[in-house]
Protein backbone atom coordinates (compact mmCIF):
# COMPACT_ATOMS: atom_id res chain seq x y z
CA UNK A 1 0.00 0.00 0.00
CA UNK A 2 0.99 3.61 -0.61
CA UNK A 3 1.54 5.95 2.36
CA UNK A 4 -1.65 7.88 1.62
CA UNK A 5 -3.58 4.63 1.94
CA UNK A 6 -2.17 4.20 5.46
CA UNK A 7 -3.49 7.67 6.31
CA UNK A 8 -6.91 6.62 5.01
CA UNK A 9 -6.84 3.58 7.32
CA UNK A 10 -6.31 5.94 10.28
CA UNK A 11 -9.34 7.97 9.20
CA UNK A 12 -11.67 4.95 9.14
CA UNK A 13 -14.48 5.12 11.62
CA UNK A 14 -14.57 2.72 14.55
CA UNK A 15 -18.24 2.09 13.81
CA UNK A 16 -19.88 0.08 11.02
CA UNK A 17 -23.47 1.20 10.74
CA UNK A 18 -24.68 1.01 14.32
CA UNK A 19 -22.12 -1.51 15.50
CA UNK A 20 -18.70 -0.70 16.95
CA UNK A 21 -15.67 -2.19 15.23
CA UNK A 22 -12.25 -2.35 16.80
CA UNK A 23 -9.73 -1.10 14.24
CA UNK A 24 -6.98 -0.43 16.80
CA UNK A 25 -4.64 -3.13 15.58
CA UNK A 26 -5.11 -2.11 11.94
CA UNK A 27 -4.44 1.55 12.73
CA UNK A 28 -1.36 0.85 14.82
CA UNK A 29 -0.01 -1.26 11.97
CA UNK A 30 -0.60 1.67 9.59
CA UNK A 31 1.25 4.00 11.99
CA UNK A 32 4.13 1.56 12.14
CA UNK A 33 4.43 1.60 8.34
CA UNK A 34 4.30 5.41 8.31
CA UNK A 35 6.99 5.55 11.00
CA UNK A 36 9.29 3.35 8.92
CA UNK A 37 8.61 4.64 5.41
CA UNK A 38 7.07 8.07 5.98
CA UNK A 39 8.49 11.57 5.61
CA UNK A 40 8.24 14.71 7.80
CA UNK A 41 5.53 16.46 5.78
CA UNK A 42 3.12 13.72 6.92
CA UNK A 43 3.14 15.19 10.43
CA UNK A 44 0.42 17.65 9.42
CA UNK A 45 -1.82 14.72 8.41
CA UNK A 46 -1.18 12.88 11.68
CA UNK A 47 -1.74 15.55 14.36
CA UNK A 48 -5.51 14.97 14.36
CA UNK A 49 -4.93 11.42 15.60
CA UNK A 50 -3.11 12.69 18.70
CA UNK A 51 -6.64 13.14 20.15
CA UNK A 52 -7.99 9.73 19.15
CA UNK A 53 -10.39 8.11 21.64
CA UNK A 54 -8.03 5.15 22.04
CA UNK A 55 -4.98 5.84 24.20
CA UNK A 56 -2.97 3.19 22.34
CA UNK A 57 -3.51 4.98 19.02
CA UNK A 58 -2.69 8.35 20.58
CA UNK A 59 0.58 7.02 21.96
CA UNK A 60 1.53 5.32 18.70
CA UNK A 61 0.69 8.49 16.75
CA UNK A 62 2.81 10.59 19.07
CA UNK A 63 5.81 8.28 18.71
CA UNK A 64 5.41 8.32 14.93
CA UNK A 65 5.18 12.11 14.78
CA UNK A 66 8.24 12.56 16.98
CA UNK A 67 10.20 10.13 14.83
CA UNK A 68 9.28 12.05 11.66
CA UNK A 69 10.00 15.34 13.44
CA UNK A 70 13.56 14.23 14.11
CA UNK A 71 14.01 13.43 10.41
CA UNK A 72 13.53 17.04 9.32
CA UNK A 73 16.71 17.95 7.50
CA UNK A 74 17.80 21.57 7.75
CA UNK A 75 16.88 24.42 10.05
CA UNK A 76 14.71 26.27 7.53
CA UNK A 77 12.75 23.09 6.81
CA UNK A 78 11.33 23.08 10.35
CA UNK A 79 8.93 25.95 9.76
CA UNK A 80 8.18 25.12 6.12
CA UNK A 81 7.22 21.56 7.11
CA UNK A 82 5.22 22.28 10.25
CA UNK A 83 3.48 25.63 9.72
CA UNK A 84 0.33 24.05 8.14
CA UNK A 85 -0.32 21.74 11.13
CA UNK A 86 -3.88 22.08 12.42
CA UNK A 87 -3.20 22.70 16.12
CA UNK A 88 -5.33 24.78 18.49
CA UNK A 89 -4.53 26.36 21.87
CA UNK A 90 -6.76 23.74 23.51
CA UNK A 91 -4.79 21.00 21.79
CA UNK A 92 -1.65 22.17 23.60
CA UNK A 93 -3.48 21.77 26.93
CA UNK A 94 -4.61 18.32 25.81
CA UNK A 95 -1.02 17.33 25.01
CA UNK A 96 0.10 18.41 28.46
CA UNK A 97 -2.60 16.34 30.15
CA UNK A 98 -2.29 13.18 28.05
CA UNK A 99 1.36 12.66 27.12
CA UNK A 100 4.60 12.15 28.98
CA UNK A 101 6.77 15.17 29.73
CA UNK A 102 9.30 14.23 27.02
CA UNK A 103 6.57 13.75 24.42
CA UNK A 104 4.84 16.97 25.49
CA UNK A 105 8.04 18.99 24.98
CA UNK A 106 8.44 17.58 21.46
CA UNK A 107 4.83 18.49 20.64
CA UNK A 108 5.45 21.98 22.02
CA UNK A 109 8.44 22.25 19.68
CA UNK A 110 6.19 21.36 16.75
CA UNK A 111 3.55 23.83 17.94
CA UNK A 112 6.15 26.61 18.26
CA UNK A 113 6.68 26.33 14.49
CA UNK A 114 3.00 26.69 13.61
CA UNK A 115 1.78 29.25 11.09
CA UNK A 116 -0.67 30.70 13.64
CA UNK A 117 0.96 33.33 15.86
CA UNK A 118 -1.34 32.61 18.84
CA UNK A 119 -0.32 28.94 18.78
CA UNK A 120 3.38 29.85 18.56
CA UNK A 121 3.04 32.28 21.45
CA UNK A 122 1.34 29.79 23.74
CA UNK A 123 3.88 27.08 22.82
CA UNK A 124 6.77 29.46 23.53
CA UNK A 125 5.39 30.37 26.96
CA UNK A 126 4.94 26.68 27.78
CA UNK A 127 8.46 25.87 26.56
CA UNK A 128 9.78 28.50 28.97
CA UNK A 129 8.16 26.61 31.86
CA UNK A 130 8.94 22.96 31.11
CA UNK A 131 12.52 23.02 32.43
CA UNK A 132 13.89 20.74 29.68
CA UNK A 133 17.00 21.04 27.49
CA UNK A 134 14.99 20.11 24.40
CA UNK A 135 13.07 23.40 24.75
CA UNK A 136 16.17 25.57 24.22
CA UNK A 137 16.57 25.33 20.41
CA UNK A 138 12.89 26.10 19.79
CA UNK A 139 13.01 29.15 22.04
CA UNK A 140 16.07 30.37 20.14
CA UNK A 141 14.27 29.93 16.81
CA UNK A 142 11.45 32.12 18.02
CA UNK A 143 13.87 34.93 18.92
CA UNK A 144 13.66 35.70 15.20
CA UNK A 145 9.85 35.50 15.00
CA UNK A 146 8.25 38.25 12.92
CA UNK A 147 5.67 38.90 15.68
CA UNK A 148 7.16 41.13 18.38
CA UNK A 149 5.25 39.70 21.40
CA UNK A 150 6.44 36.19 20.46
CA UNK A 151 10.04 37.41 20.18
CA UNK A 152 9.72 38.99 23.61
CA UNK A 153 8.19 35.82 25.08
CA UNK A 154 11.03 33.78 23.63
CA UNK A 155 13.65 36.17 25.02
CA UNK A 156 12.02 36.10 28.46
CA UNK A 157 11.62 32.34 28.27
CA UNK A 158 15.18 31.48 27.36
CA UNK A 159 16.43 33.48 30.34
CA UNK A 160 15.06 30.63 32.49
CA UNK A 161 17.71 28.39 30.95
CA UNK A 162 20.58 30.79 31.44
CA UNK A 163 22.02 28.81 34.32
CA UNK A 164 25.05 26.60 34.84
CA UNK A 165 22.72 23.59 34.85
CA UNK A 166 22.03 24.17 31.16
CA UNK A 167 25.46 25.41 30.10
CA UNK A 168 26.15 22.47 27.76
CA UNK A 169 22.79 22.81 26.03
CA UNK A 170 23.25 26.54 25.55
CA UNK A 171 26.72 25.94 24.11
CA UNK A 172 25.47 23.26 21.71
CA UNK A 173 22.77 25.59 20.38
CA UNK A 174 24.97 28.65 19.80
CA UNK A 175 25.17 27.91 16.02
CA UNK A 176 21.44 28.57 15.74
CA UNK A 177 22.06 32.21 16.69
CA UNK A 178 24.61 32.48 13.88
CA UNK A 179 22.27 30.85 11.38
CA UNK A 180 19.31 33.06 12.30
CA UNK A 181 21.35 36.21 11.82
CA UNK A 182 22.56 35.07 8.40
CA UNK A 183 19.32 33.62 7.02
CA UNK A 184 16.54 35.52 8.74
CA UNK A 185 18.35 38.88 8.61
CA UNK A 186 17.55 39.33 12.29
CA UNK A 187 19.67 41.47 14.59
CA UNK A 188 20.34 39.12 17.48
CA UNK A 189 23.77 40.55 18.26
CA UNK A 190 22.77 41.86 21.70
CA UNK A 191 21.20 38.58 22.81
CA UNK A 192 23.90 36.46 21.19
CA UNK A 193 26.68 38.47 22.78
CA UNK A 194 24.95 38.21 26.14
CA UNK A 195 24.83 34.42 25.92
CA UNK A 196 28.34 34.18 24.51
CA UNK A 197 29.57 36.23 27.47
CA UNK A 198 27.68 33.91 29.80
CA UNK A 199 29.38 30.93 28.18
CA UNK A 200 32.89 32.14 27.39
CA UNK A 201 33.39 34.64 30.22
CA UNK A 202 31.35 33.65 33.27
CA UNK A 203 31.74 29.92 32.61
CA UNK A 204 35.08 30.03 30.81
CA UNK A 205 36.87 27.56 33.07
CA UNK A 206 34.13 24.95 32.55
CA UNK A 207 34.05 25.50 28.78
CA UNK A 208 37.84 25.23 28.46
CA UNK A 209 37.85 22.03 30.52
CA UNK A 210 35.10 20.46 28.39
CA UNK A 211 36.07 22.05 25.05
CA UNK A 212 37.00 18.85 23.23
CA UNK A 213 33.63 17.19 23.81
CA UNK A 214 31.70 19.77 21.76
CA UNK A 215 31.01 19.24 18.04
CA UNK A 216 33.04 21.07 15.39
CA UNK A 217 30.68 23.99 14.70
CA UNK A 218 30.39 24.77 18.38
CA UNK A 219 34.13 24.50 19.01
CA UNK A 220 34.84 26.91 16.14
CA UNK A 221 32.50 29.53 17.63
CA UNK A 222 33.99 29.08 21.09
CA UNK A 223 37.55 29.11 19.74
CA UNK A 224 36.97 32.47 18.05
CA UNK A 225 35.75 33.86 21.36
CA UNK A 226 38.67 32.37 23.28
CA UNK A 227 41.20 33.57 20.70
CA UNK A 228 39.76 37.09 20.84
CA UNK A 229 40.21 37.32 24.60
CA UNK A 230 43.08 35.09 25.73
CA UNK A 231 43.38 34.83 29.47
CA UNK A 232 45.57 31.94 30.50
CA UNK A 233 47.75 32.40 27.41
CA UNK A 234 49.68 29.13 27.26
CA UNK A 235 46.83 26.83 28.28
CA UNK A 236 44.34 28.41 25.91
CA UNK A 237 46.86 28.62 23.08
CA UNK A 238 47.58 24.92 23.47
CA UNK A 239 43.84 24.30 23.32
CA UNK A 240 43.79 25.96 19.89
CA UNK A 241 47.02 24.38 18.68
CA UNK A 242 46.04 20.82 19.53
CA UNK A 243 42.46 20.84 18.25
CA UNK A 244 41.57 18.35 15.51
CA UNK A 245 39.89 21.02 13.33
CA UNK A 246 42.21 23.05 11.09
CA UNK A 247 40.11 26.25 11.40
CA UNK A 248 40.63 26.19 15.15
CA UNK A 249 44.35 25.47 14.88
CA UNK A 250 44.68 28.36 12.43
CA UNK A 251 43.44 30.75 15.13
CA UNK A 252 46.75 30.21 16.93
CA UNK A 253 48.43 32.12 14.08
CA UNK A 254 46.67 35.29 15.29
CA UNK A 255 48.94 35.06 18.33
CA UNK A 256 52.06 34.09 16.43
CA UNK A 257 54.37 36.31 18.50
CA UNK A 258 53.38 34.37 21.61
CA UNK A 259 54.14 30.94 20.18
CA UNK A 260 57.15 28.92 21.27
CA UNK A 261 59.64 27.52 18.74
CA UNK A 262 58.20 24.03 19.24
CA UNK A 263 54.71 25.35 18.49
CA UNK A 264 55.92 26.96 15.24
CA UNK A 265 57.65 23.74 14.21
CA UNK A 266 54.40 21.90 14.84
CA UNK A 267 52.47 24.37 12.67
CA UNK A 268 55.03 24.04 9.86
CA UNK A 269 54.39 20.29 9.89
CA UNK A 270 50.61 20.62 10.16
CA UNK A 271 48.60 18.34 7.88
CA UNK A 272 46.59 21.36 6.70
CA UNK A 273 48.24 23.23 3.81
CA UNK A 274 46.36 26.37 4.83
CA UNK A 275 48.05 26.36 8.21
CA UNK A 276 51.51 25.60 6.82
CA UNK A 277 51.13 28.46 4.34
CA UNK A 278 49.80 30.80 7.03
CA UNK A 279 52.78 29.97 9.25
CA UNK A 280 55.19 30.73 6.41
CA UNK A 281 53.49 34.09 5.86
CA UNK A 282 53.90 34.88 9.56
CA UNK A 283 57.62 34.03 9.37
CA UNK A 284 58.30 35.99 6.20
CA UNK A 285 60.27 38.80 7.85
CA UNK A 286 62.29 36.57 10.16
CA UNK A 287 66.03 36.02 9.85
CA UNK A 288 66.66 32.65 8.26
CA UNK A 289 63.27 32.55 6.55
CA UNK A 290 64.88 31.69 3.20
CA UNK A 291 66.33 28.51 4.70
CA UNK A 292 62.90 27.58 6.01
CA UNK A 293 61.25 28.31 2.65
CA UNK A 294 63.69 26.00 0.89
CA UNK A 295 62.25 23.07 2.84
CA UNK A 296 58.87 23.76 1.25
CA UNK A 297 59.90 23.85 -2.42
CA UNK A 298 58.65 20.25 -2.66
CA UNK A 299 55.66 20.53 -0.32
CA UNK A 300 52.63 18.39 -1.18
CA UNK A 301 50.58 21.58 -1.63
CA UNK A 302 50.87 23.28 -5.01
CA UNK A 303 50.15 26.69 -3.47
CA UNK A 304 52.99 26.30 -0.99
CA UNK A 305 55.40 25.06 -3.67
CA UNK A 306 54.61 28.11 -5.77
CA UNK A 307 55.03 30.43 -2.77
CA UNK A 308 58.38 28.87 -1.85
CA UNK A 309 59.68 29.15 -5.44
CA UNK A 310 58.56 32.77 -5.63
CA UNK A 311 60.26 33.55 -2.33
CA UNK A 312 63.54 32.01 -3.53
CA UNK A 313 63.50 33.23 -7.14
CA UNK A 314 66.40 35.64 -6.57
CA UNK A 315 68.70 32.70 -5.81
CA UNK A 316 68.37 31.34 -9.38
CA UNK A 317 67.73 27.80 -8.19
CA UNK A 318 67.22 25.19 -10.91
CA UNK A 319 63.96 23.92 -9.45
CA UNK A 320 63.48 21.10 -11.98
CA UNK A 321 66.93 19.73 -11.09
CA UNK A 322 66.12 20.20 -7.41
CA UNK A 323 62.99 18.05 -7.80
CA UNK A 324 64.83 15.44 -9.82
CA UNK A 325 67.59 15.20 -7.19
CA UNK A 326 64.92 14.70 -4.55
CA UNK A 327 63.38 11.87 -6.55
CA UNK A 328 66.72 10.20 -7.06
CA UNK A 329 67.13 10.24 -3.28
CA UNK A 330 63.48 9.21 -2.73
CA UNK A 331 62.79 12.42 -0.77
CA UNK A 332 59.54 14.44 -0.73
CA UNK A 333 58.34 12.25 -3.58
CA UNK A 334 54.76 13.55 -4.05
CA UNK A 335 55.77 17.21 -4.00
CA UNK A 336 58.81 16.62 -6.20
CA UNK A 337 56.83 14.73 -8.84
CA UNK A 338 54.20 17.47 -8.95
CA UNK A 339 56.92 20.13 -8.91
CA UNK A 340 58.54 18.66 -12.02
CA UNK A 341 55.31 19.08 -13.97
CA UNK A 342 55.11 22.72 -12.80
CA UNK A 343 58.67 23.58 -13.85
CA UNK A 344 58.77 21.94 -17.28
CA UNK A 345 61.14 19.21 -16.21
CA UNK A 346 60.62 17.08 -19.31
CA UNK A 347 64.29 16.11 -19.43
CA UNK A 348 63.75 14.15 -16.22
CA UNK A 349 60.82 12.05 -17.44
CA UNK A 350 62.85 8.85 -17.03
CA UNK A 351 63.07 9.55 -13.31
CA UNK A 352 59.31 9.98 -13.24
CA UNK A 353 58.81 6.66 -15.05
CA UNK A 354 60.73 4.86 -12.30
CA UNK A 355 57.90 5.75 -9.91
CA UNK A 356 55.10 4.35 -12.09
CA UNK A 357 55.49 0.96 -10.40
CA UNK A 358 55.90 2.30 -6.86
CA UNK A 359 54.20 0.30 -4.11
CA UNK A 360 52.45 3.45 -2.92
CA UNK A 361 49.37 4.00 -5.10
CA UNK A 362 49.28 7.73 -4.42
CA UNK A 363 52.86 7.98 -5.69
CA UNK A 364 51.97 5.93 -8.76
CA UNK A 365 49.01 8.21 -9.53
CA UNK A 366 51.06 11.37 -9.10
CA UNK A 367 53.84 9.96 -11.27
CA UNK A 368 51.36 9.20 -14.05
CA UNK A 369 49.76 12.66 -13.87
CA UNK A 370 53.22 14.23 -14.01
CA UNK A 371 54.29 12.02 -16.92
CA UNK A 372 51.13 12.94 -18.83
CA UNK A 373 52.30 16.57 -18.76
CA UNK A 374 55.95 15.89 -19.54
CA UNK A 375 55.84 12.98 -21.99
CA UNK A 376 52.39 12.24 -23.43
CA UNK A 377 53.54 9.33 -25.60
CA UNK A 378 55.00 7.45 -22.65
CA UNK A 379 51.96 8.31 -20.53
CA UNK A 380 49.67 7.02 -23.29
CA UNK A 381 51.47 3.68 -23.48
CA UNK A 382 51.28 3.30 -19.70
CA UNK A 383 47.62 4.25 -19.70
CA UNK A 384 46.67 1.68 -22.33
CA UNK A 385 48.58 -1.03 -20.46
CA UNK A 386 47.00 -0.13 -17.12
CA UNK A 387 43.43 0.78 -18.10
CA UNK A 388 42.26 -2.30 -16.18
CA UNK A 389 44.35 -1.54 -13.09
CA UNK A 390 42.89 -3.02 -9.92
CA UNK A 391 43.46 0.32 -8.20
CA UNK A 392 40.42 2.48 -8.89
CA UNK A 393 42.18 5.76 -8.13
CA UNK A 394 44.86 5.07 -10.73
CA UNK A 395 42.21 3.77 -13.12
CA UNK A 396 40.24 7.01 -12.82
CA UNK A 397 43.17 9.30 -13.68
CA UNK A 398 44.02 7.04 -16.62
CA UNK A 399 40.42 7.22 -17.89
CA UNK A 400 40.45 11.01 -17.59
CA UNK A 401 43.71 11.17 -19.57
CA UNK A 402 42.66 8.74 -22.30
CA UNK A 403 39.30 10.44 -22.81
CA UNK A 404 41.16 13.47 -24.16
CA UNK A 405 43.48 11.48 -26.44
CA UNK A 406 42.86 9.76 -29.81
CA UNK A 407 40.37 7.07 -28.83
CA UNK A 408 40.56 4.27 -31.41
CA UNK A 409 43.13 2.13 -29.60
CA UNK A 410 41.81 2.94 -26.13
CA UNK A 411 38.23 2.14 -27.17
CA UNK A 412 39.28 -1.29 -28.42
CA UNK A 413 41.07 -1.93 -25.13
CA UNK A 414 38.10 -0.67 -23.08
CA UNK A 415 35.67 -2.89 -24.99
CA UNK A 416 37.88 -5.89 -24.35
CA UNK A 417 38.05 -5.07 -20.62
CA UNK A 418 34.28 -4.56 -20.47
CA UNK A 419 33.63 -7.89 -22.14
CA UNK A 420 35.66 -9.92 -19.65
CA UNK A 421 35.69 -7.63 -16.62
CA UNK A 422 33.86 -7.77 -13.30
CA UNK A 423 31.22 -5.26 -12.21
CA UNK A 424 33.79 -2.79 -10.92
CA UNK A 425 35.74 -2.78 -14.18
CA UNK A 426 32.56 -2.54 -16.23
CA UNK A 427 31.54 0.57 -14.25
CA UNK A 428 34.89 2.16 -15.04
CA UNK A 429 34.66 1.33 -18.72
CA UNK A 430 31.16 2.81 -18.88
CA UNK A 431 32.58 5.93 -17.29
CA UNK A 432 35.24 5.98 -20.01
CA UNK A 433 32.67 5.48 -22.78
CA UNK A 434 30.62 8.34 -21.37
CA UNK A 435 33.64 10.66 -21.16
CA UNK A 436 34.60 9.83 -24.74
CA UNK A 437 30.98 10.43 -25.74
CA UNK A 438 29.99 11.38 -29.25
CA UNK A 439 29.52 8.90 -32.08
CA UNK A 440 32.48 6.78 -31.05
CA UNK A 441 30.96 5.51 -27.80
CA UNK A 442 27.18 5.50 -28.30
CA UNK A 443 27.20 1.85 -29.41
CA UNK A 444 28.97 0.77 -26.23
CA UNK A 445 26.51 2.63 -24.01
CA UNK A 446 23.53 1.10 -25.81
CA UNK A 447 25.00 -2.38 -25.57
CA UNK A 448 25.52 -2.04 -21.81
CA UNK A 449 21.77 -1.51 -21.29
CA UNK A 450 21.24 -5.25 -21.93
CA UNK A 451 24.06 -6.42 -19.65
CA UNK A 452 23.30 -9.44 -17.44
CA UNK A 453 24.13 -7.31 -14.38
CA UNK A 454 21.24 -5.05 -13.32
CA UNK A 455 23.64 -2.56 -11.72
CA UNK A 456 25.42 -2.14 -15.04
CA UNK A 457 22.14 -1.81 -16.93
CA UNK A 458 20.95 0.96 -14.64
CA UNK A 459 24.26 2.80 -14.86
CA UNK A 460 24.31 2.48 -18.65
CA UNK A 461 20.85 4.03 -18.89
CA UNK A 462 21.95 7.04 -16.82
CA UNK A 463 24.98 7.52 -19.07
CA UNK A 464 22.77 7.10 -22.13
CA UNK A 465 20.48 9.90 -20.93
CA UNK A 466 23.55 12.06 -20.46
CA UNK A 467 24.56 11.27 -24.04
CA UNK A 468 21.13 12.39 -25.28
CA UNK A 469 21.48 15.77 -23.57
CA UNK A 470 24.89 16.26 -25.15
CA UNK A 471 23.80 15.06 -28.59
CA UNK A 472 22.45 18.49 -29.53
CA UNK A 473 26.04 19.76 -29.36
CA UNK A 474 27.51 17.08 -31.63
CA UNK A 475 28.50 19.30 -34.53
CA UNK A 476 30.73 16.70 -36.18
CA UNK A 477 29.41 14.08 -38.56
CA UNK A 478 29.88 10.43 -37.60
CA UNK A 479 32.31 8.27 -39.53
CA UNK A 480 30.70 5.63 -41.78
CA UNK A 481 31.95 2.76 -39.59
CA UNK A 482 30.65 4.46 -36.43
CA UNK A 483 27.17 5.02 -37.87
CA UNK A 484 27.01 1.47 -39.24
CA UNK A 485 28.02 -0.02 -35.90
CA UNK A 486 25.53 2.18 -34.05
CA UNK A 487 22.67 1.02 -36.30
CA UNK A 488 23.57 -2.64 -35.85
CA UNK A 489 23.88 -2.37 -32.07
CA UNK A 490 20.64 -0.36 -31.84
CA UNK A 491 18.69 -2.98 -33.81
CA UNK A 492 20.07 -5.83 -31.71
CA UNK A 493 19.60 -4.07 -28.36
CA UNK A 494 16.08 -2.98 -29.24
CA UNK A 495 15.04 -6.59 -29.93
CA UNK A 496 16.58 -7.83 -26.68
CA UNK A 497 14.77 -5.13 -24.67
CA UNK A 498 11.43 -6.13 -26.20
CA UNK A 499 12.06 -9.75 -25.22
CA UNK A 500 13.61 -9.29 -21.79
CA UNK A 501 11.60 -6.28 -20.60
CA UNK A 502 14.43 -5.06 -18.37
CA UNK A 503 12.82 -1.61 -18.15
CA UNK A 504 9.27 -0.33 -18.24
CA UNK A 505 10.27 1.92 -21.16
CA UNK A 506 12.91 0.75 -23.61
CA UNK A 507 15.88 3.09 -22.93
CA UNK A 508 17.16 3.18 -26.53
CA UNK A 509 13.83 4.32 -27.95
CA UNK A 510 14.31 7.27 -30.29
CA UNK A 511 18.07 6.92 -30.59
CA UNK A 512 17.76 5.68 -34.15
CA UNK A 513 16.89 9.29 -35.05
CA UNK A 514 20.58 10.12 -34.69
CA UNK A 515 21.73 7.25 -36.95
CA UNK A 516 19.69 8.02 -40.06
Amino acid sequence: MEIWQQIEILRKSNKTWCFPKDRTEEKISALSIIANKGYPSLICSLVEFLKDDHKEIRESTCRTIIGLFHRINGKRAYYDTLKPCSISKRDIDFYEANFSREQYVELLGISSLNGNGYIREKAVKKLAEVDCVRAIPFLIYRLADWVQPIRQSAENGIKNYKTTSYIDSIVENLPIFEWLQEVEHTDLRRIYQDYMEFVATHNREYVIENFKKYRDKVRILLAKQVSGSLRNGNQELQLLLTDKHCLIRSLALVHFERLAETDIESLLKDKSAKIRLGTLHCMKGDIGFKAVAKKFIADTSGTIRQYARFTLKEFNIDFAKFYNDNLLENKQVIGSLSGLSETEGGQYSDTVKSYLQDNRIRVRKTAFVTLSKLDQDSAYNFAIANLDSRYIGLRNVIIEFLSHMPVHKSLLKARSIYKSGNTDLKKSMLNFFSKVGGWAAISDLMFATIDDDEIIRQLAVSYLELWRTRAVRLFTSPKPLEIERAREIFAFVNIVHKEKRYFETIPVTGLDFYFR
